[in-house]
């Protein structure tokens, strides 16, 4: 992870997890993901949904909103949130030992 913006790729991406975060946790949490990349594109339809409802369309506004959604990096919260979890890890294989 690159130390940009307090640990975190740039502000927006830093400012969406700190906003969402415990959503985005408790989506992970209660439904299921195929990969880090779904979990990603979930997040990002999320957040959109939310922050575009009301806006006028063509506004400043949704202009605004769009170009700062547009700069977060989703992977990157997703897969701190995936490993936060422990989801997508593959199970370890084990043989039993045998005398």
């Amino acid at each position: 992870m690159s130390n940009n913006y307090n640990g975190w790729t740039n502000k927006p991406t830093w400012n969406i997890n700190l906003t969402y975060g415990e959503c985005f946790r408790n989506m992970a949490e209660e439904q299921e993901f195929d990969d880090v990349e779904h979990l990603a594109d979930s997040f990002e339809a999320l957040v959109n949904e939310l922050e575009f409802d009301g806006l006028k369309a063509g506004s400043l506004a949704e202009q605004a909103v769009g170009e700062y959604l547009d700069a977060v990096a989703w992977e990157e919260i997703a897969q701190h949130i995936a490993d936060d979890l422990e989801l997508f890890k593959e199970e370890e294989e084990w043989e039993p030992i045998v005398d």
